[in-house]
């Protein structure tokens, strides 16, 4: 009886550890599988991710590379923003958008005006249908223009193969915000001050969208504060021009700087004509200070000039090949101060080619100042160039001259105390 009870025990001994060992097994292999899972969530959230059809960079003015399927941003060590001091330098603010590389005379004209040079915005990015972005970047430029206290704010653009793509972009709210998440977290990890937005040309149909997207990116932006500027297109009326799926009045609050594309009155496609007349600028100017503060509102200036052969779409000339046509053909350079419809202030001429007459215009010394009358008249914000490096030389003279002798911020600084004010 003893020995049957030892055998007895023995066995459910033995189940029992049996019974252990198994439970132990269980136990280590949900254990894996559960530490396992996210990396399988990360896989195929990147899969997914990595099937989006990569967008073409964006194809710079003048410059015409071919157009390559670009590549995600890589992730690299975050850049030392450095101090930013005060600004603007001047009376005014004098901004510049750049071409994607930062070379050549943008380069030459980035140094030899980085003392009054408040933000540059290189044009740097694009975004596919999900919403990431692509294009290029630049860390040593981050660094070189804190270095100098300018503030580096690049573009977004859709100036691309696909400018609709945005379209998709801006009404799916998922997609949206994914994209905002994508624009804060690049301006974060690269030390930038804020970002551009410039989507042209879209359908008015998104104006409640754009509207939406640029209060969500502000809200987002201001709470690590950077800034957000807007390149717009130019309009002297809520749904002129271009610009109707633009809510000025909507936008206004959630903006640092309205920036007016304020050229291409006659462009590519149209026929021979004043780039940014006079009367126009104005109009658009007025317009602009009665629907926003006019504290955010810079009048933008073309540094480049028109090309038309005697029918089809003209071609983009920086002032050196301007010059360099003028100097060869022996052209006789005429100054246009008003037409019909006003002030106009350009200089145009002609000259002969195998596609017979071939007619320029572009903007003078004499244009440039009558802008900056105009906006230290309206006590608007101050510039935005297209493009730093296509310019005239004088035309830095006409800013110097104009805008860092410009005592609005000292002005703006004593008004208060005066009594009365």
């Amino acid at each position: 009886m003893r020995r049957r009870v030892s055998f007895v025990s023995l066995l459910l001994g033995l189940l029992y550890l049996t019974a252990l060992g198994l439970a132990g097994v269980l136990i280590w292999q949900t254990l894996m599988l559960a530490r396992a899972l996210p990396e399988v969530q990360a896989a195929a959230a990147e899969i997914a991710l990595a099937t989006a059809t990569p967008v073409p960079t964006a194809v710079p003015m003048i410059v015409l590379p071919t157009p390559v399927p670009p590549t995600p941003m890589p992730t690299v060590e975050v850049p030392d923003p450095g101090p930013v001091n005060y600004h603007p330098k001047s009376g005014r603010y004098i901004v510049a958008w750049l071409p994607p590389l930062f070379e050549g005379g943008a380069r030459d004209s980035f140094f030899a005006n980085a003392d009054i040079i408040d933000d540059i915005s290189p044009f740097w990015y694009s975004t596919d249908a999900s919403g990431r972005l692509f294009g290029t970047r630049n860390d040593d430029l981050v660094r070189i223009a804190h270095e100098h206290n300018i503030r580096i704010i690049p573009s977004i653009h859709n100036v691309t193969a696909t400018p609709g793509v945005v379209a998709g972009v801006l009404r799916n709210p998922a997609i949206r915000a994914r994209h905002v998440q994508h624009i804060v977290d690049e301006v974060l990890a690269r030390g930038y001050d804020g970002i551009d937005i410039d989507y042209e040309s879209l359908d008015p149909s998104l104006r409640a969208d754009y509207t939406a997207f640029i209060v969500e990116l502000s809200t987002a932006l201001r709470q690590h504060e950077k800034l957000l500027t807007v390149a717009v297109h130019a309009k002297s009326s809520d749904f002129g021009g271009l610009g109707g799926f633009q809510d000025w009045v909507a936008i206004g609050p959630y903006i640092d700087q309205l920036r007016i594309m304020t050229y291409d009155y006659h462009w590519r496609g149209s026929g021979p004509g004043p780039v940014a007349p006079a009367y126009w600028i104005n109009a658009v100017a007025e317009y602009a200070q009665s629907v926003i503060d006019p504290a955010k509102v810079l009048i933008g200036v073309h540094f480049y000039g028109y090309d038309w052969p005697p029918s089809g779409r003209a071609t983009a000339r920086t002032w050196r090949v301007i010059e360099e046509i003028i100097n060869s053909q022996g052209s006789t350079v005429n100054f246009m101060e008003r037409n019909s419809s006003g002030p106009v202030e350009e200089s145009y001429f002609s000259y002969r080619s195998a596609e017979g007459t071939r007619q320029v215009w572009f903007m003078t010394e004499t244009g440039l100042g009558s802008k900056i009358q105009t906006i230290q008249a309206m006590d608007l914000a101050g510039i935005a160039i297209w493009q730093l490096g296509y310019e005239k030389p004088e035309y830095w003279r006409i800013v110097r001259e104009s805008m860092v002798k410009d005592t609005a911020h000292v002005q703006r600084a004593l008004t208060p105390l005066i009594p009365d004010h």
